[in-house]
């Protein structure tokens, strides 16, 4: 090769510049490497290699080419925002496969409103948050009629939203997937990523429902139907097996290691052993009404009520009853119990009372006005009945079918606190996980407005790393907020200094702290909250090598944070990818000529 000429390629034309004394150059423009011959010029566009007679302009594409060594070049940032990691979930329906009703987790001392999520009118009547929404991974998933949601357990800010054929049960959770069943239209059930909210599987049961939510134990999925049978199936929704009774099944069935207990309108509670490929039936008791409360098992005891004002309790093992209780009135016990420290906690949507009964009280039947069995009994004024109770650190947490709830001390049934409110609560019932309360409203207006509240004191911080790639090179940055993050980009930073992303919070002490390399971005910065300046800006921090940016906001609605700083790293040098480029291209021209040989 001799003499060549630096030439640029845009727009389709080719312009030549002087000859210069190289045997060979390579030019970048703002999207196209070129290499130069004498004879020929070789443009790299997108993913394709184009090759044309150095001055008769068509260009003749010829072999397609591998760019990921340049895609590094481009300023880019993946997407890591860290949800909360939740210490104390609530996974499921009545907390665990036990359906204890029962939570480690704490309650908070007041009613302090943290955030409110409107899931919007439903206009189907006061269904409102129809069941207990789920916690876990940092989120809080429930249903409202034919809807999930998805919302960041920190503020409230949605993640994803599904809208199902009919209306859901409560929700619950699994291996990163979220299980539901399906109690009107075509009857069925239906998983959920729990990150996505992408549907991954369903099962059409119709025309048979799905009343009780469904039971994830040991990789299988039960569920009761209203056809008079329980059905089983794996976790990717191939069906196993069912169980024929001769009522409908309205609750969600509970589990012990390897046995299976669920009640039916046929008055019976069945315990299957679901150890093999199909279940074998050990025992089933009979009742004195139809049992639609699903099963808590605690202490080697099955805890359940009856239609018939009673509540049993039955030996795991074998059937045999070991206690019962009735009330004097006519209420339907349909809820299930909570069970913790050797008592039971029982409510019902019939009766305005609260009953703490002893477990382990001495083999008999006995009746409300017992006092051997009572711990102690609740009554509030005004109140026609109760959803059920939650057991959450030595309290009781219960919401009444008017519009109120109530924290209460579980030894001795004392109220601590408790909340009235202008509307109706949700079919579900209040739940505690990670140190905070969660419940259902609904407005009985034409349009039937929802709202979920949670109920405690802000969340800690997270912290969160992106990788920033620019001008060659990596760089972390750390955020840390109590805001949800979204929309985190650099696209800016080598060309304005500035990057950006936007936050959304409660409204109350929203901050962030970001730490940026100063190799990437350094200052002085200019900090703007949709384009005014933060509610409070501290002195910027600085290790040498990092600066750490800390500033306040009010965030109950998204905004837009852009940091612009005042050196950037420089553009990525041209002659740093040479090596690449001219062994790339070399290599391709050396085997167009063989080929040309051949």
């Amino acid at each position: 090769m001799s003499v060549v000429a630096e030439q640029s390629y845009r727009n389709g034309e080719v312009s030549r510049n002087e000859e210069v004394g190289k045997r060979f150059v390579v030019v970048c423009t703002s999207a196209r490497w070129l290499y130069l011959t004498p004879k020929n010029m070789y443009m790299l566009c997108a993913n394709s290699l184009f090759k044309t007679n150095r001055g008769r302009g068509k260009m003749k594409k010829v072999t397609i080419l591998s760019v990921f060594a340049f895609m590094t070049l481009l300023s880019t940032a993946s997407i890591g925002f860290a949800l909360y990691s939740s210490a104390t979930p609530w996974p499921m329906y009545r907390y665990d496969v036990a359906h204890s009703g029962s939570t480690p987790s704490d309650v908070p001392n007041n009613n302090n409103t943290l955030w409110v999520y409107s899931a919007g009118a439903s206009g189907v009547g006061p269904r409102s948050i129809d069941a207990t929404p789920l916690i876990v991974d940092g989120r809080v998933i429930f249903e409202v009629t034919n809807r999930v949601f998805a919302v960041v357990e920190t503020t409230g800010v949605q993640l994803w939203g599904y809208q199902a054929t009919g209306w859901l049960t409560a929700p619950t959770y699994a291996d990163g997937k979220v299980f539901l069943g399906i109690m009107t239209n075509a009857g069925g059930l239906v998983c959920l990523n729990a990150s996505t909210g992408q549907e991954i599987w369903k099962q059409d049961l119709s025309p048979s429902f799905v009343m009780g939510s469904p039971l994830v134990s040991d990789g299988m999925v039960y569920v009761g139907l209203t056809g008079n049978k329980t059905v089983a199936f794996d976790v990717s929704g191939g069906y196993k097996w069912e169980y024929k009774t001769d009522g409908p099944v309205y609750s969600s069935p509970a589990a012990d290691g390897d046995l299976l207990f669920f009640g039916s309108d046929d008055t019976k509670l069945y315990a299957l052993n679901v150890s093999g490929s199909t279940p074998v039936s050990l025992w089933n008791f009979t009742a004195n009404g139809a049992i639609r409360s699903s099963s808590a098992v605690a202490g080697g005891m099955v805890f359940f009520g009856s239609d018939n004002h009673t509540l049993y309790a039955l030996n795991e093992a074998t059937g045999e009853l070991v206690w019962s209780w009735a009330t004097t009135n006519a209420a339907k016990f349909r809820n299930s119990v909570s069970v913790a420290n050797n008592c039971v906690f029982l409510t019902s949507t019939d009766a305005g009372k609260i009953y703490a009964l002893r477990a382990d009280v001495a083999p008999g039947n006995y009746t409300e006005t017992d006092l051997a069995i009572r711990n102690w009994t609740k009554e509030v004024p005004g109140v026609g009945g109760w959803l059920e109770p939650v057991y959450a650190g030595g309290k009781i947490v219960v919401t009444s079918t008017a519009s109120s709830f109530y924290v209460l001390n579980a030894n001795t049934g004392t109220t601590l606190w408790d909340r009235e409110s202008n509307w109706y609560p949700g079919y579900g019932p209040a739940i505690v996980a990670d140190g905070r309360l969660w419940f259902s409203m609904f407005w009985s207006d034409p349009s039937y407005t929802l709202n979920l509240f949670c109920i405690g004191s802000p969340f800690p911080p997270t912290t969160s790393l992106y990788r920033v790639n620019a001008g060659g090179s990596s760089f972390d940055v750390a955020l840390e907020t109590n805001s949800t993050v979204t929309n985190f980009n650099t696209t800016a930073l080598e060309t304005q200094r500035k990057i950006g992303f936007n936050v959304q919070g409660i409204g109350a002490n929203d901050m962030c702290n970001i730490t940026l390399p100063d190799a990437m971005l350094s200052g002085p910065f200019n900090v703007t909250v949709d384009g005014e300046q933060p509610v409070y800006m501290a002195e910027p921090a600085s290790n040498g090598t990092h600066t750490s940016l800390y500033f306040t906001y009010n965030g109950t609605i998204p905004q837009t944070i852009e940091i612009t700083g005042t050196n950037v790293i420089p553009e990525f040098p041209t002659i740093a990818i040479l090596p690449i480029l001219i062994t790339t291209l070399f290599v391709t021209i050396v085997q167009l000529k063989r080929k040309r040989n051949k």
